[in-house]
């Protein structure tokens, strides 16, 4: 690893969302930092739009919660210069139901709650389509989809667009709910609940993100060290611990 003590910056905040994404930088890539003389802190953050904001702020330093397009819609939209410096595993999107056992048992008209932001909206309804619950516009701008570019909906499902923070609870009232595994773990929910478990396409594995001027910044090449060592390898793609239901990096398999 690169020796980290010429670094102008030796104390990090981070910024995370509590689950198991969070306990994975906490587990893994924090103590990795502080071996290398980083004083890490930890900030919180229950609702997706701060850390974002409190990044482009300089009130935290990175953070890791968010996939390449949840990023960049929301800097766009925002005005933000921030940038995506690695991919980490991830936990998949998958569709839960506290009424089905199984998707086949599917009643014509069930509701379905999805996140309501656009990144994830459009995620949410291609997991629907992969688990053949509907058809969407082959089309339509697949980063962008929403309800309307369903074609075909044979269980007649009814959607329901809430922020992600709102979908364990939603079980209650609605049949299905298509949500991040971070928010279903976070939720009391375990990811053998799923019916249905997405396979991630490009741009959907979590990213860690940092102000574009700390593009060049000592720490970032630091992480980068970290996410490819040894180390970090053996312990993400253990298949018997903890992250062996994440979603991995291509990196981690071609350097094996």
């Amino acid at each position: 690893m690169l020796d980290s003590q010429e670094s102008p910056r030796s104390n990090l905040t981070v910024g995370l969302v509590p689950g198991p994404h969070a306990q994975m930088f906490n587990a893994v890539i924090k103590p990795a930092l502080e071996d290398m003389g980083y004083s890490v802190g930890i900030e919180y953050y229950q609702d997706y739009s701060f850390p974002n904001m409190a990044l482009s702020r300089s009130l935290i330093d990175l953070n890791m919660y968010q996939h390449y397009s949840s990023l960049n819609d929301f800097k766009f939209e925002n005005d933000l210069a921030l940038s995506a410096i690695a991919e980490v595993p991830t936990m998949p999107m998958g569709i839960f139901s506290h009424d089905y056992a199984d998707l086949s048992e599917i009643e014509p008209g069930a509701s379905v709650s999805i996140p309501s932001d656009v990144s994830n909206r459009a995620r949410a309804l291609m997991v629907l389509e992969s688990a053949h619950l509907i058809k969407v516009d082959h089309l339509a701008d697949r980063r962008k989809l929403s309800e309307a570019d369903v074609i075909d909906n044979p269980h007649e499902l009814s959607f329901v667009p809430l922020r992600a923070e709102n979908l364990v609870q939603s079980l209650s009232i609605c049949e299905l709910s298509v949500m991040d595994g971070n928010y279903a773990i976070s939720g009391g929910l375990s990811i053998s609940d799923q019916l249905y478990a997405e396979f991630m396409d490009e741009g959907y594995l979590n990213i860690i993100a940092v102000r574009t001027e700390d593009l060049s910044a000592q720490f970032v090449w630091d992480i980068i060290s970290i996410l490819g060592s040894d180390a970090y390898r053996a312990i993400i793609m253990d298949p018997d611990g903890n992250y062996a239901d994440f979603q991995k990096p291509a990196l981690l398999y071609s350097i094996q």
